[in-house]
């Protein structure tokens, strides 16, 4: 596609398999060029950039696909987009690999990209083992994220000086050989997540579930248990913000510091309103490890086991905090939501709820009895 076609250029119900191309071993988008490609299987295409797809300066839209077993020498083992568009929409991305470089199943690169509804199993890549992205600006709406791998860092998701903005997503058991078992964000990025799921994720180094540096993290309605590293099990930061508002951290373990969150490098971290318990680290900092003089801890309306402190404790700050077994129906299982016993029924603080948030994780009621509960999950 290169003579301008809109989306009413449609491709529907086709199967592409084993195209190879210097760049778009499938299909090749450029010159302002929209289409729309629909219920297709694109499967075992291989170029340089983009196996499946290559879409330069244009909009391609992708509804109900299957991307399956592509492969890039470098960027996008499935699909690649620089400066333009892309949507992607109902579609599934599985075995698909960029071997030497980034995003196994889609590279962006100064692009806007919307993508909802999908799902990333297996894929892989050094850097994004689903996802890359590079001054972009990318927004995942209730998309699915397993197995995949970054053989350097980002196990399922990758971004360089990009907003990433991540709404009822999923991702559980991806990993990084290095740093961020799920999400690695670096370079002035910003993350936001909102009722999104980290479980089972790992990396041998920083960030069993996001690691972090200079990046501002937002986290609302969301759950990390189980997720693993060196340091810092669920996340872990260098010279970022975060704002962790309503989120429960379980189940965490680091093999050095920090089972819920590794802070350096002059970071600073709010909790409000979130669960911090049965996480675990084998050199101290259970929930929360403070690394450096310069870094900091808020916790506000939290319920913390406040024993698992370590490092810079001197650093951390509480306000209102409760220190009892916040109750779980079963951690064990990997359910976090609160026992009819819980101190942390209506012990939050409904000034710290951020506006607009009108439900929890399971899209009940955010504030049910007069005052937000603490944690994810809000006891109806």
């Amino acid at each position: 596609f290169g003579s301008g076609e809109t989306g009413d250029s449609v491709i529907e119900d086709f199967v592409i398999q084993n195209g190879g191309a210097q760049d778009g071993g499938a299909v090749y988008c450029e010159k302002g060029s929209g289409p729309t490609i629909r219920n297709c299987i694109l499967c075992g295409n291989e170029a340089e950039n983009g196996g499946a797809v290559y879409a330069h300066s244009s909009s391609p839209t992708f509804i109900g696909c299957t991307f399956g077993g592509n492969f890039a020498y470098l960027d996008g083992g499935a699909i690649y987009c620089d400066s333009g568009s892309l949507t992607v929409r109902e579609c599934t991305f599985a075995d698909n690999d960029a071997a030497w470089s980034y995003g196994g199943a889609i590279c962006c690169s100064q692009a806007t990209s919307t993508i909802s509804n999908c799902t990333f199993s297996d894929n892989g890549a050094d850097w994004g083992g689903a996802i890359f992205c590079a001054l972009s600006n990318v927004a995942m709406t209730d998309c699915t994220f397993t197995n995949n791998s970054g053989y350097m860092d980002g196990g399922a998701v990758d971004c360089y000086s990009s907003d990433l903005a991540l709404t009822n997503c999923t991702f559980r058991g991806n990993s990084g050989k290095h740093d961020a078992g799920a999400i690695r964000c670096a370079s002035s990025s910003r993350l936001t997540l909102t009722n999104c799921v980290f479980s089972g994720n790992g990396a041998s180094e920083d960030g069993g579930a996001i690691d972090c540096s200079s990046t501002t993290v937002t986290a609302t309605n969301c759950i990390f248990g189980g997720n693993s590293a060196d340091y810092g099990g669920a996340i872990s930061c260098a010279d970022s913000v975060l704002l962790l508002v309503n989120c429960t951290f379980a189940g965490g373990s680091a093999s050095s510091s920090g089972g819920a969150l590794f802070c350096s490098d002059s970071s600073a971290a709010t909790f409000n309103n979130s669960i911090l318990w049965g996480n675990s680290a084998t050199s101290g900092g259970e929930q929360i490890y403070i690394y450096d003089s310069g870094s900091s801890c808020t916790l506000n309306y939290c319920c913390v086991d406040d024993t698992g402190y370590g490092g810079q404790t001197g650093n951390i700050t509480e306000n209102n905090c409760i220190y009892d077994d916040p109750q779980f129906v079963d951690a064990a299982g990997g359910d976090y939501h609160l026992k009819d016993a819980s101190p942390c029924i209506d012990a939050g603080d409904n000034s710290l709820v951020p506006t607009g948030v009108t439900t929890d994780l399971d899209g009940n009621p955010r504030i049910a009895g007069g005052t937000v509960d603490i944690g994810a999950y809000e006891k109806q």
